[in-house]
């Protein structure tokens, strides 16, 4: 979102809205008080973010009246009307979005006023900053709930130096190179199961020559 704010942000306002701890485990439990949520704005606010950062109320009003999904990004026109939603926040369709509102009067809704897409590549490639905060029960969680995405999405930060000029960017790739893309995240995902199911036997394995 900083590549974007930095191609858009003298035409667009951005604001980051804090909802809920999006990985919570022992250091970074959910959120019991508005100070609490607070705090954690500011921290985020200081790590460079260059543009203000909203916090919802402690019951999540905003959040559940916006959809309540966990990574969504709306796009606000000249109206105060929602102009296009972008239910897994990416930064190239939001590019295509903003450019195309900003062609018809910054007003009305622009490609379809919905992408539905589940765009996992920029997750798994810069992820796990946020995944390691909440350490183990982050992990553990993750990867109970979709089996290989959290093994995955460490398997990608390591590989970040090469993946990031592909998943990290702010405006669309070609066609060939999101094919390419999608391929190596399927097989990020698919080492991330392996490995996941490794650990399972190993643990078994463990157990078993303790009885």
């Amino acid at each position: 979102m900083r590549k974007l704010h930095e191609r858009w942000g003298e035409e667009v306002s951005f604001v980051d809205v804090l909802i809920r701890q999006a990985h919570p485990g022992p250091r970074v439990p959910p959120y019991r008080s508005f100070d609490q949520k607070l705090r954690d704005a500011m921290i985020w606010q200081a790590e460079d973010v260059p543009y203000p950062v909203a916090v919802d109320d402690l019951e999540g009003t905003v959040h559940q009246v916006y959809g309540g999904l966990a990574d969504p990004s709306y796009m606000i026109d000249a109206d105060g009307r929602v102009a296009f939603y972008n239910m897994w926040t990416h930064a190239p369709t939001l590019h295509e979005a903003i450019k195309s509102l900003t062609q018809q009067g910054e007003r009305g809704i622009v490609n379809g006023g919905i992408e539905r897409t589940p765009h996992i590549a920029a997750s798994m490639t810069d992820g796990w900053k946020g995944l390691r905060r909440g350490l183990p029960q982050s992990f553990t969680d993750l990867e109970l709930s979709a089996p290989g995405t959290a093994s995955g999405t460490w398997i990608g930060y390591q590989l970040k130096p090469l993946l990031a000029p592909l998943t990290l960017r702010a405006k669309p790739l070609p066609l060939a190179a999101k094919a390419g893309l999608a391929l190596g995240a399927a097989a990020v995902i698919w080492l991330g199961a392996r490995r996941a199911t490794a650990e399972r036997r190993a643990a078994r394995a463990r157990n078993s020559s303790e009885r």
